[in-house]
C-alpha cells in the first residue's frame, strides 16, 4: 500500500482538528468555546500537516496544542468526580510519567500541584498543566524519542532494516521463514560467507578499509570460517531488571536472550550465517547464533550496509513481532582496528524502533541508548568489546573471542 497523498492527509488533519478543537473549546468555554476551538484549531491541523516533512514528526507547536487541548478533555472527564486540584495532580502525574524520566515525573506533578492550586475548573487546569509541562520540557530535556518517520514506504528509509517477526517466536529458523515469504534461496551457513559482502562498502571519511588489519577484514568478509566465545559484564543495577525482561520477553520470543552470566556463557555458542539469495546474488544475510547445548537462540541479526553522501553505515536488524529493532552505526578507524559506534553528530547513527504495516514504517528514534563495538587482534588474536549505555551509563559489554 502506498502513502496516502498529501491533500488527503492534510483534509484529514483539518476535520481532526475540527474536532479537537471544538471538544476542548466546549469544555473550555462552552459553545462558543467549541465555535472558536474548531474556526482556530482546524487550519492550524492542517498547516502542521502542510509543513511536516517527509520522514519527520509534525511541528512541535502542533503537538503541544493537540495535547494540550486533549488534557482538556481528560481533565473535564475527571472533573465529573475529582476537584480541579486532584484533577491537575493526576494529569500532571500522566504527562510526567509518559516522559519515562523521573524529574519529568517530578515536573509534571509540580505544575499540577501550582495549577490546581490557582485553578478551579477541572479542564482548564488539565488544558494548563499539560501546555506548561510540554513546553518546559521541550526547553529543558532533549527529549528521549524522535518520530523519524510516519507509514513512509521502507524503501525510503535506508537506516533502518525492514524486515519484522510475523509470528510472535523470531527463532533460529527466521531467515528460512523470510525466505518463504520474500522468495529467494535460502542457504544456511554457506561456506566462507560474512556478515558483509565486502569491508570496503563502509569508506569515508572516518573509515579508510585499507588500514584494517587482514584478519579484521577476513572475519567480516568471511564470518562462517570463525566461531566466538562470549563473556558478558553486566553492572550491577542492571542484573535484576535484564533477568525480568529475559524471563518474560526474550526467551518467549527467541531473541535477545543474551547469556545473564559467565555460568551461562560457558554452555557455548553456534554462530551462523543464513543467507537469502536472487540470481545468484545475496540479498540478505542473517547472524543467528544459539547455545550449543540447546539450540535456543541467543539473537537473530540481519546485517545490511548502505552509502549516503560518500560515508558507509553498518544496520544491524532485530525482528521482533510486527516489528524491527535496528542499530546503524557509524564506522571509524583505530590503529589498525575498527570501531562501530551510534553517538555521532550525524544523522543516521543510532538506534531505531520501526512499527510494520502494509510494507510501510512508523519510526521511532531511541535517543537514550549508545552502542560502542570495537574489534582488534591483539597478540595474533581477534576479539570484540561491544559495550552498552543507557543515558549515558554503561550498562553491559560483552567480551568476545573469535577464533577460526
Amino acid at each position: 500500500m502506498s502513502r496516502r497523498p498529501r491533500s488527503a492527509r492534510i483534509r484529514d488533519a483539518v476535520i481532526w482538528g475540527a474536532l479537537l478543537g471544538a471538544g476542548g473549546g466546549a469544555v473550555l468555554a462552552g459553545w462558543p468555546g467549541a465555535v472558536a476551538g474548531a474556526v482556530v484549531w482546524a487550519p492550524l491541523e492542517g498547516l502542521a500537516t502542510r509543513l511536516q516533512r517527509e520522514a519527520q514528526p509534525r511541528p512541535l507547536w502542533a503537538r503541544i496544542g493537540a495535547s494540550a487541548l486533549l488534557m482538556a478533555l481528560v481533565g473535564a472527564l475527571l472533573g465529573l468526580v475529582l476537584g480541579a486540584l486532584p484533577t491537575a495532580i493526576v494529569i500532571g502525574a500522566l504527562v510526567g510519567a509518559l516522559g519515562v524520566r523521573p524529574l519529568k515525573l517530578a515536573l509534571g506533578l509540580a505544575l499540577g500541584v501550582a495549577v490546581g492550586v490557582f485553578v478551579d475548573e477541572p479542564a482548564l487546569a488539565g488544558f494548563l498543566v499539560a501546555l506548561g509541562y510540554r513546553t518546559l520540557a521541550a526547553l529543558l530535556w532533549r527529549p528521549l524519542v524522535r518520530i523519524m518517520a510516519e507509514a513512509v514506504p521502507a524503501e525510503q528509509l535506508r537506516y533502518v532494516v525492514p524486515f519484522e517477526a510475523r509470528t510472535k517466536y523470531v527463532g533460529a529458523d527466521y531467515v528460512e521463514q523470510l525466505a518463504r515469504v520474500r522468495g529467494g534461496t535460502f542457504v544456511r551457513n554457506p561456506p566462507d560467507v560474512g556478515i558483509l559482502a565486502s569491508l570496503d562498502s563502509l569508506r569515508g571519511p572516518t573509515f579508510d578499509p585499507g588500514q584494517v588489519h587482514p584478519l579484521i577484514r577476513e572475519f567480516y568478509e568471511h564470518t562462517s570460517r570463525f566461531t566466538l566465545s562470549i563473556v558478558p559484564e553486566w553492572r550491577r543495577w542492571m542484573k535484576p531488571a535484564y533477568a525480568l525482561f529475559k524471563r518474560v520477553v526474550a526467551e518467549p520470543l527467541g531473541q535477545a536472550a543474551i547469556p545473564s552470566n559467565t555460568e551461562e556463557a560457558q554452555r557455548g555458542m553456534v554462530s551462523t550465517i543464513d543467507t537469502i539469495s536472487t540470481d545468484e546474488e545475496i540479498e540478505i544475510r542473517g547472524w543467528i547464533r544459539t547455545f550449543a547445548d540447546s539450540g535456543k537462540p541467543i539473537y537473530v541479526g540481519i546485517y545490511t550496509s548502505f552509502r549516503h553522501e560518500g560515508r558507509g553505515y553498518v544496520s544491524v536488524g532485530f525482528p521482533i513481532p510486527s516489528s524491527n529493532f535496528t542499530a546503524t552505526l557509524e564506522p571509524h578507524n583505530a590503529g589498525d582496528g575498527l570501531v562501530l559506534q551510534s553517538r555521532s553528530s550525524l544523522e543516521y547513527p543510532g538506534h531505531y524502533l520501526s512499527f510494520v504495516e502494509d510494507g510501510e514504517l512508523t519510526v521511532l528514534k531511541l535517543l537514550a541508548l549508545h552502542e560502542r563495538i570495537e574489534v582488534f587482534v591483539r597478540d595474533g588474536v581477534l576479539r570484540t568489546e561491544h559495550s552498552f549505555s543507557l543515558l549515558g551509563a554503561r550498562f553491559l559489554t560483552l567480551h568476545y573471542l573469535i577464533e577460526r
